[in-house]
Formats: C-alpha cells, structure tokens, sequence
C-alpha cells in the first residue's frame, strides 16, 4: 500500500532486523465466554478494510455492521478481467489513473449476486438492516477517494438505506487509521505505522455508528489484551496468518455478560510482527469494549517472503493465499482466511469455560 521507495525501504527494514518481538502466546487457547454471536461486527484499515468486506459479506447472518477505512468494494479485484488479481488489486483498487479504470462495480455487483445464489456467501438481503462506516482521507493517495466511493455505491446498489451508511471523506488524513494521541504521526501524512492524530478516535465512531447510543470510552481496563495461538484455527500452510493473535475480554463479559464480538483487521505492514502493540493496544476500541460490554478480537498476518509472497502482511484480497490457483478463493466462506477467523468468533461464542 506504499509507493515503491516507502516499500522497498520498509521491506529491507524487516529483514535486516527481524521481526518484531510481540508477547508470546505459547498454547494459550482463546476462551469460550459465550459471546453474543448473532451482534457480531467487523472493521478494518486499507487491507483490512477489503477484508472486512470480505468477512461482513461472507457471514452476513451474523453480523449488524462494518468500518471500512481506506478501502475498496467485495470483489475488487475482479474488476477487469483483461488484469491479473493482483494488478486490479494494486492499480484499480487503490489509486487508479483516472475513474473510469477503477473498480467495476456492476460486474462486482453481478458476481457478488452470483456467489451468494450459490449458497458460497450468506443472503444479501441481511445487508439491508446493518449499519455501515466507510472513511476516506483527503490527503490519502494510497487508496484514492474515487475507489472509496465505490464501496458506498455497493452497498446503496444491494438497498443498505442511505441514513444506515456514514461516508466521511472531508478529513485530512493519510492513509491511517485515526486518534486522538499526540505522539501519533500527524493527520495528513502516510507513514509507519499508518496511525495518525487527527482530533477523533475513529475506533469510537465506528462503533457508535454501528451499536449506537454507546457509553464513553472507559478510563481505565478490567482485563488485559490476551495472547493466544492463532494457529489451532489455520487449515492452510499458505495464509500468511501469525502464530499469534489477540483480544480484549472484559471482565465483564466472562462473567454475567454476553458480549457482542467486534473483528479488527489492521492494515499491510500494521500487524504486531512489525508494529508491536500499537494497534490492538493503542487504537481505542478496547476502552470502548471495556465500557460497552464487547469483546475486540485481533487476528493476525504477517509478512511473508517465501510462498505465499506477501511481503508487506496484508490481508488477501487478491488470492494469494491460494497460490498456483487458476480460480483463488479468498472471499467466500471457504476461504482460507476467512474460515480461521470465523472459527475463532465461533469459539468466543461457545459456553463460557473461563479464561
């Protein structure tokens, strides 16, 4: 998601150093506490916001809303069938010379359609009761604005109500997930580790706008972040998922609560290989869990140089972790990705057996 200079740079970085140290999560299992499954929600930065489309349009049974920031529609990729995956993914998709060669959304439409009469996505019909939270930077030149506008025109064109969408694009942000800490880069620039200051915390209003009428952050946590081992839901040796993955449980909600599950997906070059904590421990959404009785759960990717190639760690919107498929399926139920973080909302769904 950067421009060659920015990656090549970033990606000597990594391995010349190693990748950053992150707790370990040894065998610790993600907990049962009986997680409200059908309230279940999902956002996500750049990668991660194309795989909150993935995620939210894959399992829409369970789910009443998604924040997709700085990204594209389900099915980017697809665009035009004259490119590769990977050429949509990283020219269409992201900042396409001009509009006119940027997602195709009547043909994401028509083959999202097909998918779900296909029984391989959940009915598009639960769309139209959930709540959706798309932002775009206006200094954002990673993915550009006019790619943005097309997420809003996909979810308007399968009949999500225009007061149940909230599209913000007059901020003057990078390409970064937004706060309010100082000590974050400023609101207008693109850099690592794609966390900006610009006066708001956008982990909050994802959630308000999803949950609506929720309580201020909390002050301080009942719990901590939790490690555990990611790998136990991984089908694939070709994911490019970590060993390790995180989340935020409130006390609360292992005792008398059932909590709604709120998935974040950070960015490329975001997940805690590379930037630590900064994202699952320093973005806001756990006060807002702790105040609000929801769980934040954390997935994983890393970067990877070998098969599958993913050197910057984004999230596969574009087939990767299929490689030497003619046909990858990275967006339906099926998909690799898609189907280990799906088993763990399942396991925190489960009868709670304490943590």
């Amino acid at each position: 998601m950067l421009n060659n200079r920015q990656r090549n740079t970033l990606v000597i970085a990594i391995l010349c150093s190693g990748l950053y140290s992150t707790p370990h999560a040894a065998n610790n299992r993600l907990p049962s506490v009986g997680a409200n499954l059908q309230n279940t929600s999902v956002s996500g930065l750049s990668s991660g916001a194309f795989m909150t489309s993935q995620f939210y349009i894959a399992y829409s049974n369970i789910m009443v809303g998604a924040g997709i920031v700085a990204g594209g529609p389900y099915l980017c990729a697809q665009s035009w069938a004259y490119n590769t995956l990977m050429v949509n993914a990283t020219t269409a998709c992201m900042n396409p010379l001009v509009p006119s060669v940027g997602p195709n959304t009547p043909v994401l439409l028509d083959k999202t359609k097909a998918l779900a009469q296909a029984g391989v996505i959940d009915p598009l019909e639960n769309l139209k009761k959930d709540r959706i939270y798309i932002f775009s930077g206006k200094s954002d030149h990673v993915v550009a604005t006019t790619v943005v506008d097309q997420t809003s025109a996909f979810f308007k064109a399968f009949d999500v109500p225009a007061k149940s969408i909230q599209y913000i694009k007059n901020v003057d942000s990078g390409h970064a997930f937004i706060t309010t800490q100082t000590d974050d880069s400023e609101c207008n620039l693109t850099q690592s580790p794609f966390i900006n200051d610009c006066h708001f915390e956008q982990s909050n209003d994802i959630l308000n706008f999803i949950y609506r009428h929720l309580k201020s952050p909390a002050e301080t946590l009942s719990n901590t972040v939790i490690a555990f081992d990611q790998k136990e839901f991984i089908d694939s040796p070709t994911t490019s998922m970590s060993d390790t993955a995180y989340a935020y449980i409130p006390k609360s909600c292992t005792q008398d609560k059932s909590c709604p599950v709120h998935v974040v997906f950070h960015g490329c070059l975001q997940g805690a290989k590379v930037i630590g904590d900064k994202y699952y421990n320093h973005t806001g959404y756990n006060e807002m869990a702790e105040a609000n009785d929801l769980i934040i759960l954390y997935p994983q990717v890393e970067p990877s140089f070998t098969v599958p190639l993913n050197p910057q760690g984004c999230w596969d919107f574009w087939g990767y972790s299929s490689p030497n498929t003619p046909n990858p399926d990275y967006y339906t139920r099926q998909a690799p990705q898609l189907k280990a973080v799906y088993k763990m909302v399942l396991r925190l769904a489960e009868p709670k057996k304490g943590l």
